[in-house]
C-alpha cells in the first residue's frame, strides 16, 4: 500500500470542520513549506459564479468520493 496516498488521505479527512480563514492559514503553510523545499506549487484558479444560475445534482459527485476511498479503507482493514 502507498504510504503516501494514505497520508494524504488522512490529511484530508482532518481538514473537514476548519472555518475558511483557518483552511487558508493551512494553505499559506502547505506552499510555504513547498518554497522552502523548491517544489512546484499549485495555482488555483478560483471560478466563482461561473456556474450561477446553473442546477448541479453534487448527489453523484458524493457517490464517486465515498468510493474512490472504499479500496483505501478494505485494504487498511485487511492489511
Amino acid at each position: 500500500m502507498n504510504k503516501e496516498a494514505l497520508t494524504k488521505h488522512v490529511i484530508y479527512q482532518n481538514l473537514n470542520g476548519f472555518s475558511a480563514p483557518d483552511l487558508t492559514d493551512i494553505a499559506n503553510f502547505i506552499n510555504s513549506m513547498r518554497e522552502k523545499k523548491n517544489l512546484k506549487t499549485n495555482n488555483i484558479i478560483k471560478l466563482q459564479g461561473i456556474l450561477k444560475g446553473c442546477y448541479i445534482d453534487f448527489s453523484d459527485l458524493k457517490k464517486l468520493k465515498d468510493n474512490s476511498w472504499l479500496h483505501v479503507e478494505k485494504e487498511c482493514l485487511n492489511g
